[in-house]
């Protein structure tokens, strides 16, 4: 099993795990977490993009699996990432866009609404990331495809 399998089921357990501990939380609870895992993989690895890649796809997959606003959590964690980078060797747009990646692998399974919603949201945070998140959405579309 590879580094990135590895922090994408670690994520996915760890945001499993607090979405049932307490399924009305959402992202306020849900946010912390993945922030702990992007930061722990991101330390370990020799190359720290697979790894936030690796560690957002599991914990998004876990929302969305818990029922919980895949839009609210992503909007929440990327307004998060520029304290995260602090603490990283990476720079906020750097991490900002590997996060968009994991966000958007997702998306092929959340649907076109969720994509539709997350993208509205991202417009409306951060000028001129939706673009960039359209791409990978693009992106992740063709390779769940195969």
């Amino acid at each position: 099993m590879s580094d990135a399998t590895d922090f994408e089921k670690q994520a996915k357990d760890a945001v499993a795990a607090s979405i049932a501990g307490d399924p009305a939380a959402g992202a306020a609870l849900t946010v912390p977490v993945i922030c702990q895992q992007i930061s722990h993989a991101a330390r370990i690895s020799k190359d720290p993009k697979p790894a936030v890649i690796a560690v957002c796809r599991g914990a998004m997959n876990a929302v969305l699996l818990g029922g919980q606003s895949v839009p609210d959590v992503a909007v929440a964690l990327m307004e998060a990432l520029p304290n995260i980078s602090l603490m990283m060797r990476t720079g906020p747009e750097d991490l900002m866009s590997w996060v968009m990646e994991g966000v958007a692998d997702i998306t092929p399974m959340a649907g076109a609404e969720a994509r539709d919603a997350l993208r509205v949201r991202i417009a409306e945070k951060f000028m001129g990331a939706s673009t960039i998140f359209d791409d990978l959405c693009d992106a992740a579309s063709r390779k769940s495809r195969g």
